[in-house]
């Protein structure tokens, strides 16, 4: 892929057209929605070209002035400064607008977008100070809500906060008055703490009114300083889940990424807490880079590097480990690829995994998991050592899982770009085997994506996202980074496509429970220092009670 400020697609984008009113219904290829649990009322996304949606905008509305229908990659060339070098080999330090205010970090971003960018719209011209504020809304055609006691409300936000700056989020039912259901403003009180909210999803619960039939949202940006935005991307209006029955049962696993060495001295607290957390796991997830592979690392040393995980393993009473191979897995230049493929399946099966080969497929507790990987011997670099064999078998058990009405795990220590935190960054650009891959994910909105590989906190708003692939399900399916043992990585001060240690802050080595119900996955994050429940997703299986 190419840097995203360069070779962009040039788009006409019409400037109220994206996308049409949407009804439920399954999509080929993809299980379709429940009828007892989660239903998709309707699809907002800002890819199509139906004039759906409508922009109000106090005075001049164009040249960015108010809200934009924009290609990502667009929006980031048009906040790029002009007669600035920003070539981080060649211009150090980099003048801090080659950062973009943060745009590029919105991770979740694809296609389309609706921006209020007043950033751009001055740096393009545009007047715009206490005599000449932005004041501009989004509006949603009106979304069929009749016979919904609530629904939600779900959408990608990316939003910096300006001095005086407001976003406010209304609904209004069968054309009566507007209620605020969500405010960012510099209020500490507000949604967003007074602050940015960089690559994040709202899921806004809405109540219906008794016999409503429609809804209307409303996004509506308020500005007078030349700086600073707001982008959302793929909106959605959903019914909520249902409450968790109290004596709901669900199969559990405990999740582990990232091990390296330089994580084992936090391994004992990691796999205490997961004790703790799901006690009755039916198997631990190892995503990938258990022993940290130094380049010139001989097969003694390796082997050694297995057998001290091995060792703070044995300290615990474990469930079967089913594990990935990471790239550190197989980093030595002195041993050949087949010997540390051989190496890494002799640590598998010694915790019980029972595989031959880097790929499979186990069903636990009658759940599905599937774990793909490099393998060795593959031959042509736009294969990334992913076997056309290993392709069919991925795409024959989705296909399966899907008719069986199963959510499945899906693991792989590597991220797909642009989905979960700081895949944003050039060292995360897919090759030609990774399109393919996503685009086989991409069918299925049943598939959990469990990734390794960056290191990057599940603190951050992203550490989980909906992904929604060109041609795939309009529901997406659900990336998840499971963190790591190993340093934390974070946006990096000198390049902002690039991501470098967080040495300015203490690490936070995270750890994930998952607890599959028929109905439901609940996916946890945990910080193994303090104990304490950091994040957590609820995904509904789409396939339920159909």
């Amino acid at each position: 892929m190419a840097h995203p400020l360069s070779n962009k697609r040039h788009l006409l984008v019409l400037a109220a057209a994206v996308i049409a009113l949407v009804p439920s219904a399954a999509q080929a290829g993809e299980p379709g929605h429940g009828q007892s649990g989660q239903e998709t009322v309707w699809r907002g996304n800002f890819d199509g070209g139906s004039n759906a949606w409508k922009v109000e905008t106090d005075g001049t509305a164009a040249g960015w002035r108010g809200w934009t229908f924009t290609q990502r990659d667009d929006w980031f060339a048009a906040a790029a400064p002009a007669g600035v070098g920003c070539d981080p080999e060649k211009n150090r330090p980099l003048d801090p607008r080659c950062f973009l205010d943060q745009r590029n970090q919105f991770s979740r971003a694809r296609g389309v977008l609706a921006v209020a960018d007043n950033g751009v719209a001055a740096a393009k011209g545009a007047a715009v100070d206490g005599d000449h504020p932005v004041n501009s809304t989004l509006v949603s055609p009106g979304v069929p809500v009749g016979g919904k006691r609530a629904v939600e409300l779900v959408f990608s936000s990316q939003y910096r906060q300006a001095h005086k700056a407001v976003g406010r989020v209304t609904v209004a039912f069968d054309g009566g008055a507007e209620r605020e259901v969500l405010r960012y403003s510099a209020a500490r009180t507000s949604a967003n703490g007074g602050g940015d909210v960089i690559s994040g999803q709202e899921v806004l619960r809405v109540d219906v009114p008794a016999r409503a039939r429609t809804a209307v949202f409303r996004f509506a940006y308020s500005n007078n300083r030349p700086q600073q935005y707001w982008a959302i991307d793929d909106v959605v209006v959903r019914t909520p889940l249902p409450a968790l029955a109290r004596n709901a049962k669900a199969t559990t696993f405990q999740v582990l990424s990232d091990i390296q060495v330089e994580g084992l001295p936090y391994t004992d607290g990691a796999l205490e807490l997961l004790r703790r957390q799901a006690p009755g796991a039916k198997a631990m997830l190892l995503v990938g880079d258990i022993i940290s592979g130094p380049r010139d690392q001989t097969q003694e040393q390796q082997v050694k590097e297995y057998a001290d995980v091995s060792a703070a393993f044995a300290r615990h009473r474990l469930p079967t480990v089913l594990p990935a191979i990471g790239n550190h897995d197989v980093r030595s230049r002195v041993l050949t690829r087949e010997q540390q493929q051989a190496n890494f399946l002799a640590f598998a099966n010694k915790w019980g995994a029972g595989i031959d080969k880097t790929y499979y497929e186990k069903v636990v507790g009658g759940v599905p998991i599937i774990v793909i990987g490099p393998e060795a011997g593959v031959a042509g670099e736009e294969k990334q050592d992913i076997s056309d064999a290993q392709m069919a078998f991925l795409k024959q058990r989705l296909a399966y899982w899907a008719g069986q009405r199963k959510q499945v795990l899906v693991m792989r220590h590597y991220p797909f770009e642009w989905t979960v935190s700081g895949t944003y960054g050039n060292f995360y650009e897919n090759g030609p085997r990774e399109f393919e891959l996503e685009a086989v994910v991409g069918k299925y909105s049943n598939v959990i994506y469990l990734s390794g590989h960056t290191h990057w906190s599940p603190y951050r708003r992203d550490w989980s996202a909906r992904v929604v692939t060109e041609g795939g399900s309009p529901d997406g399916y659900t990336a998840i980074n499971t963190g790591a043992l190993a340093m934390e990585f974070a946006p990096s001060p000198d390049d902002p496509w690039d991501e470098d240690s967080a040495t300015d802050r203490p690490e936070s080595p995270a750890v994930l429970t998952v607890a599959v119900y028929p109905d439901r996955t609940i996916v946890r994050a945990f910080d193994v220092l303090t104990g304490e429940q950091i994040n957590q997703v609820e995904v509904a299986n789409p396939a339920a009670g159909r």
